[in-house]
């Protein structure tokens, strides 16, 4: 395996955990404004939804400004996918091919490897790694323009159109997707998404009462 290739799963894996952050942050955060929703008992003013909103909207736009910049310092989506557009004989048929030996799914090595590069060719096709980032670059720059201008500091310039909270999600989303797709690129696994099944009930805590009632 050349050096490039190492680096790159190396640099996957730090992206899954900055990714999966972003997927756990998002669901969590509309599981509770549906239980919020839910309860007659909680529609009234409170800083704390305020404070939920902010906080939520300010953590994803951070990670999702993360996952676009490729600055010479950073690991991101965005940096990797440039990597490999400039370098895309560093990601061979052969190495893949090689994931599936031994395995009953052998035989599909070379048509699953044809969902990144064309039949016969020896290495990945760099013009589908473009569009990738360029889909993963136009859904998230209205995020990233807010990123810039208003959380990472307060910029004299009015971002141009504020997010909403369908294109979070959706920039989150592609990233969910993009990940298992080149999860199974550089490893030949499927995965669905990089939302964990939680092993215990994380809802627990808005079950009881979180001020006793002689507080």
């Amino acid at each position: 395996m050349n050096q490039k290739l190492k680096k790159w799963l190396r640099w996957l894996d730090i992206i899954k955990g900055e990714v999966q952050d972003l997927v756990i942050s998002k669901h969590t955060f509309h599981e509770v404004q549906k239980l919020i929703k839910n309860n007659p008992l909680l529609h009234k003013p409170s800083s704390f939804y305020d404070y939920l909103s902010r906080t939520y909207v300010s953590h994803v736009v951070m990670g999702l400004r993360r996952q676009i910049k490729c600055d010479n310092q950073s690991i991101s989506m965005a940096r990797l996918f440039e990597e490999m557009i400039e370098s895309p004989q560093a990601f061979t048929r052969s190495y893949y091919v090689g994931l599936y030996k031994g395995s009953v799914a052998e035989c599909f090595a070379d048509k699953d490897f044809n969902k990144f590069a064309a039949p016969k060719a020896t290495h990945i096709d760099p013009a589908l790694v473009e569009a990738d980032l360029a889909c993963l670059r136009d859904i998230s720059r209205r995020c990233e323009d807010f990123a810039d201008k208003r959380v990472v500091h307060c910029d004299k310039r009015e971002p141009k159109e504020l997010p909403t909270y369908n294109e979070l999600d959706a920039c989150i989303d592609l990233l969910d997707q993009l990940y298992s797709r080149y999860f199974l690129l550089f490893h030949a696994s499927n995965m669905e998404s990089l939302l964990p099944t939680w092993q215990y009930d994380w809802k627990a805590v808005f079950r009881v009462s979180w001020i006793p009632p002689n507080e």
